[in-house]
């Protein structure tokens, strides 16, 4: 048996708050958790929504449907099989992304970046390769990636406000799996970090989702 790989043009979405209108100064990519879907977690921040601010959630790749063989479908930004090729397509969809907004953006200022849970390891990794330097980066109920690279991951983030949001009750906090997925900050001497505990589990909560939002 002989496996290989094909590259191919392939199409994806993404949602909006709005559509550009070229007057936003600031540009939130939020990137949901595993199950969850562009649209769906977009909704969450509808109480953001503001015309200079554009507000945009990419979706994971990969769908599926969460019971069974019908009803409700979520996505995912990875799983272990073939875990390096939908690395590789998900930089390069966030790659051609970031560049199509910033032509839609003329006067934008500053790039905030949340990823939520699984959303937060994908974004850490295309962090690491994306150039972008953004002001605001939200790991939120969840770590940076374990196999980054730390001169990397700390270059990336230099210029960075780098801000956890943790729930009290959420019992992924307390998987050792997590703790050490924490430890990547101390790693790469990310000493701007920014811990925010929340009353409340795994989920958005939106009172600090707003304090974060306007700090």
């Amino acid at each position: 048996m002989v496996r290989q790989h094909l590259s191919y043009e392939q199409q994806h979405l993404y949602y909006l708050s709005h559509q550009p209108t070229g007057v936003e100064k600031e540009l939130w990519l939020v990137f949901h958790g595993y199950g969850q879907l562009g649209n769906f977690f977009l909704r969450k921040f509808s109480a953001l929504f503001d015309p200079k601010t554009l507000i945009v959630a990419p979706e994971g790749l990969n769908r599926f449907y969460l019971q069974g063989f019908s009803g409700r479908v979520g996505a995912n930004w990875m799983t272990k099989h073939e875990r390096e090729a939908d690395m590789a397509n998900a930089n390069s969809y966030l790659n051609a992304l970031i560049k199509s907004l910033k032509k839609q953006l003329p006067d934008l200022q500053r790039i905030h970046l949340l990823g939520f849970s699984q959303g937060a390891a994908t974004m850490s990794r295309w962090i690491c390769q994306a150039g972008l330097l953004p002001d605001k980066v939200v790991f939120w109920a969840g770590a940076p990636a374990h196999d980054l690279d730390p001169k990397l991951f700390q270059s990336s983030l230099v210029n960075s406000r780098v801000i956890a949001a943790l729930g009290d009750e959420d019992p992924f906090m307390k998987t050792e799996n997590f703790q050490e997925q924490m430890k990547q900050f101390t790693a790469a001497g990310i000493t701007q970090l920014q811990i925010k505990y929340y009353p409340g589990g795994h989920e958005l909560e939106p009172g600090l989702l707003k304090e974060i939002f306007l700090m």
